[in-house]
This record gives structure tokens, C-alpha cells and sequence, in this order.
């Protein structure tokens, strides 16, 4: 270490052995002007109780989530059973001949047959 380094470390020992202590009136008026500076408390009111539909309509993402499923439900109940023409065309195209009875799921019987099983 050089010289200019032992002074700068004799100076630093020096402080840490005798830290600042602030005088009592001087915390008080720090602590006075802090509660000034906070905004005044204000009286919360509970919430008032939610039914069963808001609560319902809050976990499913709020109303315009719920209007969307209940848009998406009506269009899958018009397309099944009013069975619009542009469905049968579009069945039609993909070579269903009889569109009455349509299957567009069907069961796990046709997995079970002894040709696949082998």
C-alpha cells in the first residue's frame, strides 16, 4: 500500500470508530414530517356479497367471457339441429351420401375388431 492509501484508511477507521449519532429533537422532527407526508387513513368497506351468477361469471373470466360461451353453445345448437344447407353440401363433398344420420363421433366398437387386434 502507498502512502495516500494508509492516510484514506486511517480516515475510514477513524469514522466507523466514532459513527454519527443524531440528536433527539432533530429525530423528532424528521418522524413529524414523515407522518405528514403520509396520506390520511381511510374507513374500507366490506364488499358487498356476490351471488352465485357473479361468482360463476368471475371464475369463467368475467361477462364477456360468458357471452362468448354462450354465443359458441347457440352456433353448435343451430349447426346440429337446425342443420343448415351449406353443412349438407359440405357433407355431401366429402362423399356422405345419407346426411340423416350422421356420425361424426364414432364408438369404440370399431377399434375392437379382430383385423386391428393382430
Amino acid at each position: 500500500m502507498t502512502q495516500h492509501d494508509d492516510t484514506l484508511e486511517d480516515l475510514f477507521r477513524a469514522a466507523r470508530a466514532t459513527p454519527p449519532v443524531a440528536d433527539d429533537d432533530f429525530m423528532a422532527r424528521v418522524l413529524n414530517d414523515a407522518l405528514a407526508a403520509q396520506p390520511a387513513a381511510r374507513r374500507i368497506r366490506p364488499a358487498p356479497p356476490r351471488s352465485l351468477w357473479t361468482r360463476l361469471a368471475a371464475a369463467l373470466g368475467g361477462a364477456v367471457a360468458v357471452a362468448g360461451i354462450g354465443t359458441a353453445a347457440m352456433a353448435g345448437l343451430v349447426i346440429g339441429y337446425v342443420q343448415p344447407e351449406p353443412m349438407l353440401t359440405l357433407a355431401g363433398s366429402f362423399g356422405v351420401q345419407s346426411v340423416e344420420s350422421l356420425e361424426l363421433l364414432p364408438g369404440f366398437d370399431a377399434l375392437l375388431t379382430e383385423d386391428l387386434m393382430q
